[in-house]
């Protein structure tokens, strides 16, 4: 069966912008049907007669902003991946689009910026087809983060001998934090020439005020959804999270990888169970029924997610993280760090960090918040010589 064409709407009063998606169609015979109009009230009419994959809107449409457009867009298609185009970076424009937009771009775009930030989001299917749960991880805005980190980070920034060190390190402690300012970082915003890793090189390049502005709003979100995490304890999560991160960062680093690779590494064990805070606090039922069926099966709990929701934490955190325009070796190291062997070739990187860091730490949890079952890719460990190194990684993830 041939497979169905993406769908693409794309709303914005300026007709070079508008065509640049079908030049690009055109050049690269890419499956994209694409639909283009030039107000807001002609998306809206659109949106309310098909369905989309992706709404690509410009800020200054008439009759509705392309902000307001895509808050539509949630509603009605939140599966849909939603890319806002702006005249000019200003910042109280990504405060405002935070959680509305997966993806920002400033006009003038080049041709080959919009058809990559468009390749790569319309890839992300590749990590699950679940609609569903694709629905949940569209419509996610931020993560629920433990409020402690908030306290120790206001408290820092209100010092008038802050760095973005220690900014850093206090940030590098909370998962959704750090997901959020590597988004930013790393979206068109700033301009960087190279994919953004590290957490002080993000809060160098964002500013301590946003960095302030973002917590506080992330905080807020905590606050009102601490109920709803139910079995996913923020703070043990958060606990385990940057302890991977730190094991992974001292596998690569005793492996000889260069900087960018160890950094990633930790930024991608911070990250690695984004998916189970998405999974916990938007399907919490479902969710309980997973940690049931893989105690009572004697399962690992990715397995029992994969059968109760079509994918698992793993896919589902990659899924959102790639929406939010994190560099590809996050992503790929968040989406198989149970199974490695499912990205080919194997290699000594982030995703085989994580993978041990993750299996190691979880071994080293309390017995009463330890999966009853937790595997190693030993085959994959194996082909890439690494089984020896194990025991030595195993001591240090007892002294973390």
């Amino acid at each position: 069966m041939p497979v169905p064409l993406k769908q693409i709407l794309v709303a914005c009063p300026d007709d070079a912008v508008l065509a640049m998606p079908a030049k690009a169609h055109c050049k690269n015979g890419l499956g994209w049907a694409i639909s283009k109009v030039h107000s807001g009230s002609e998306a809206l009419d659109v949106l309310d007669q098909a369905s989309f994959d992706m709404v690509i809107a410009s800020m200054d449409l008439p009759g509705m902003n392309g902000l307001d457009l895509l808050r539509a867009t949630m509603i009605r298609h939140p599966q849909a991946v939603r890319v806002l185009l702006l005249d000019r970076p200003a910042p109280e424009l990504i405060m405002n689009a935070v959680g509305i937009a997966h993806q920002y771009l400033v006009k003038p775009c080049l041709d080959d910026d919009l058809l990559a930030t468009v390749c790569r989001l319309l890839a992300l299917d590749q990590f699950f087809t679940s609609d569903t749960l694709r629905r949940v991880a569209a419509r996610v805005q931020q993560l629920p983060s433990p409020p402690t980190i908030y306290f120790r980070l206001m408290q820092e920034l209100a010092r008038t001998d802050s760095t973005t060190e220690s900014i850093g390190d206090i940030v590098s402690q909370d998962a959704s934090l750090t997901a959020k300012l590597l988004q930013l970082a790393n979206s068109a915003f700033f301009a960087v020439p190279q994919p953004v890793m590290s957490v002080p090189d993000a809060v160098q390049i964002i500013g301590f005020n946003l960095v302030r502005s973002l917590s506080l709003s992330l905080g807020l979100f905590a606050s009102l959804n601490s109920e709803a995490i139910g079995e996913c304890n923020s703070d043990r999560l958060y606990l385990h999270s940057l302890a991977t991160g730190l094991l992974a960062q001292k596998i690569l680093s005793d492996e000889g990888a260069d900087s960018a690779t160890i950094e990633a590494g930790f930024s991608a064990g911070v990250l690695h169970d984004t998916g189970k805070l998405v999974l916990a606090t938007a399907l919490p039922e479902l969710y309980r029924q997973a940690l049931q069926l893989a105690n009572d099966e004697l399962i690992p709990q990715w397995q029992a997610e994969a059968n109760v929701f079509g994918a698992s934490h793993a896919e589902v955190g990659a899924y959102l993280l790639g929406l939010w325009g994190l560099p590809p070796a996050i992503v790929e190291a968040v989406a198989w760090h149970h199974q490695p062997h499912r990205r080919e070739p194997p290699s000594m990187g982030a995703l085989t960090a994580v993978h041990i860091a993750d299996y190691l730490q979880s071994r080293h949890l309390p017995a009463n918040r330890r999966p009853l079952v937790v595997q190693m890719d030993d085959a994959y460990i194996q082909s890439l010589h690494l089984i020896d190194r194990i025991s030595d990684w195993e001591d240090a993830a007892g002294r973390l």
